[in-house]
């Protein structure tokens, strides 16, 4: 058996939904609106021992159409877009501004379920950014400072430069010019539910003319 062989039957042989009893959603029971169900299987993940059920994959894409991912945090859901932070010039923050179609992910294994997200991305604002700037805690809104251009020397340099910010601002935190709070707007959210068989249970909504149209989907 050669390396990628081994490596193959490794992978097999590991569990898949361990531990996971579907609790089902009946399609009759959703609401007209996806996302406040969103806020609720975060909640629902949390009070089943998820960590940190608030984080989700978000993908963007280059105009040339190559995508990029990364996992952040979810800051706030609303009855029209979920919410996060970043530099603007960041290169999220820039894949945005030169193609605001964006994907989200959110994937709780603890409970087997996982919300696929698709939609556009856009600034919601100074007034909001600064006001999620400000309910950061003091570690996090020095760390935003860090943000810069060009590459540091080394670790000691970027732990050096973290205590020295701390000495500039001893007190208040200035909220960086380029600090940003983003909203994605969805047109589509996908409801997904494992079954340790396989048969998953799926339900889509999509945006259409305003409104949100759901449906089942096979597994």
């Amino acid at each position: 058996m050669d390396a990628s062989d081994a490596t193959r039957s490794r992978l097999r042989s590991l569990p898949v939904f361990a531990g996971v009893e579907a609790t089902g959603f009946p399609e009759k029971g959703l609401p007209d609106n996806p996302l406040p169900v969103v806020a609720d299987w975060i909640f629902a993940a949390h009070a089943a021992g998820q960590q940190e059920p608030h984080a989700m994959s978000l993908c963007t894409v280059v105009p040339a159409g190559v995508p990029s991912s990364r996992v952040l945090i979810v800051k706030d859901i609303d009855d029209d877009r979920l919410y996060f932070a970043t530099p603007s010039d960041s290169r999220k923050g820039r894949e945005i501004a030169a193609n605001p179609n964006v994907s989200a992910h959110f994937h709780w294994p603890a409970v087997g379920r996982q919300v696929r997200i698709v939609g556009t991305a856009a600034d919601a604002g100074r007034a909001a950014s600064e006001a999620d700037f400000a309910e950061r805690g003091r570690g996090s809104r020095l760390a935003a400072h860090l943000h810069r251009p060009g590459s540091p020397a080394d670790r000691a340099a970027v732990l050096a430069e973290f205590e020295r910010l701390g000495t500039v601002h001893p007190e208040e935190v200035p909220c960086p010019p380029g600090w940003t709070l983003y909203g994605i707007t969805p047109t589509e959210v996908e409801l997904w539910e494992a079954s340790a068989d396989r048969v998953h249970h799926r339900v889509v909504y999509r945006g259409e003319d305003g409104a949100w149209r759901r449906e089942l989907l096979w597994p």
